[in-house]
């Protein structure tokens, strides 16, 4: 074991075992079934810190502190972060620790405040600015899943060093995202949501033109006679000025397709969308984050699958209404049967025109 995490795990178990006794701290809350079930995993878990197994052991941390909350199991499961090198977490962590000992005049507020402080240099931090014209009505921007409110636009926050995804999406618009990787104690230029695209319409307006009905030329006379030849005249002349009938068809046919395809991505992506919610709504309910959106590693992994499922669920709706309304397009500016066509049949005694039209 190094001694910088022997410093760090003394200091804990000192601070721990000399103000309270006990290193779970069990909370007046907490159910004995709790209490015996948090101190066992905190047992575990302080085993596996002893053998240097931390990334085992900060989700059992996490669990004994979501079970039973107390100032030890948190100085504990900050220590834990510091040591995987998530570093917003544990600082995050050591503060929560030194708010709860002033709240009770505990001596380990200034060892939490002190670790506190030491971590603040090597911290991560991601600014995340909305540009001019994008701030439109409806926007809303996350960061691995987590909301990011207007209030946190342009500031640089904490984070853990590793992979983000930042995610932005607007009523009627393109979904946008941008993932960045961030080194510990670094801070990338900021990420700036751009304007978001507007999304095409879904219904067009057919610029055929419509047949209209009614007769047209000169009445037959009525002694007028028509012999074989004239007949053959007739359709000759009403066949050549007639369109194929199935004109188009395969335009329309290939417009319905490209939008069923469309409309299935739409429902493929609500069904996404539906997941992302349960799995956000859960680190929630199960305790696994706080109303500041400090989560422990199982919050975590629901937050950044949460994330994962949002962003299928709109690039799918995204594409699935964009793919509608090109099907629309393309069906509606299929040509049609021409609409009309006359025929003009001679006779002895004068003529007669016959229209035939197609709706």
């Amino acid at each position: 074991m190094t001694s910088a995490i022997r410093r760090g795990l003394s200091t804990i178990a000192a601070t721990t075992t000399i103000f309270v006794g006990s290193l779970s701290h069990a909370d007046e809350g907490a159910t004995q079934e709790q209490k015996a079930a948090a101190q066992a995993l905190f047992e575990q878990a302080r085993s596996l810190v002893e053998q240097e197994r931390f990334a085992e052991a900060c989700p059992k941390l996490a669990e004994s502190e979501r079970l039973d909350p107390g100032i030890g199991t948190l100085l504990w499961l900050a220590d834990c972060y510091e040591n995987v090198g998530q570093t917003a977490s544990a600082w995050a962590s050591f503060k929560e620790a030194a708010a709860a000992a002033a709240q009770k005049h505990d001596g380990r507020e200034h060892v939490a405040r002190d670790r506190a402080a030491r971590l603040e240099s090597k911290l991560s931090r991601l600014t995340i600015g909305v540009g001019p014209g994008a701030a439109v009505e409806g926007l809303r921007v996350h960061r691995d899943g987590m909301l990011v409110g207007s209030a946190e636009w342009g500031l640089p926050l904490p984070l853990d060093p590793g992979s983000h995804t930042v995610t932005a999406t607007a009523p009627g618009r393109q979904p946008w995202s941008s993932t960045v990787l961030i080194g510990t104690g670094e801070q990338p230029d900021p990420i700036t949501i751009p304007t978001l695209t507007p999304i095409p319409s879904g219904s067009a307006e057919s610029d055929s033109p419509r047949p209209r009905s009614g007769m047209e030329g000169a009445p037959s006379s009525e002694n007028s006679s028509e012999g074989p030849a004239d007949h053959r005249s007739a359709d000759r002349a009403s066949s050549d000025s007639s369109a194929d009938p199935n004109r188009g068809n395969g335009q329309r046919i290939g417009g319905i397709a490209v939008a069923a395809a469309g409309l299935a991505g739409i429902a493929v992506g609500a069904v996404y969308s539906f997941e992302a919610k349960a799995t956000y709504d859960q680190s929630n309910t199960d305790g696994h984050c706080q109303s500041d959106n400090v989560c422990d590693a199982a919050g975590k992994s629901d937050r950044s699958r949460a994330s994962s499922l949002a962003l299928v669920a709109t690039v799918a709706m995204g594409a699935g209404a964009a793919a509608a309304a090109t099907g629309a397009l393309v069906f509606f500016a299929a040509p049609r049967p021409a609409p009309a066509a006359v025929a003009l049949t001679p006779g002895p005694a004068g003529g007669s025109v016959r229209l035939m039209w197609t709706w």
